[in-house]
């Protein structure tokens, strides 16, 4: 059984239930729902951001919500890693520049045989 089929069974027992409730408890829990959807309304509207001006009550400022600060939480994020990655570009190029400047001629380094011996000796 799938969650839709659970909730159409669950659906059916409560409309059956809800049938062979006595009158006056089916009109006071009509009006409970009336007044929590009220209720949930007026939060809503009360959380809104224009209504957070001058008002100081202790409702969840909306700044506080991630769907706010996420995506610059985000932006941030690769912002940093922009950099991070032209700093290593930047790092690639004094290495080059170190190497063009050097005394060693380039053609060692293209050299498989240097390679070798250097494997070589750096492992005794």
């Amino acid at each position: 059984m799938n969650d839709r089929e659970f909730g159409n069974k669950i659906k059916q027992d409560l409309n059956y239930s809800l049938g062979r409730l006595d009158a006056r408890v089916t009109e006071r829990l009509k009006q409970a729902r009336e007044r929590a959807l009220d209720a949930f309304v007026a939060q809503e509207v009360s959380a809104s951001p224009y209504a957070f001006a001058g008002h100081h009550g202790h409702t969840q400022h909306p700044m506080i919500a991630p769907r706010k600060w996420l995506p610059l939480a985000m932006l941030m994020l690769a912002l940093a890693g922009v950099m991070y990655w032209q700093q290593e570009m930047n790092h690639d190029e004094d290495v080059d520049a170190a190497l063009l400047a050097s005394d060693i001629p380039l053609n060692v380094y293209t050299d498989h045989d240097f390679h070798s011996w250097l494997d070589s000796s750096t492992q005794r």
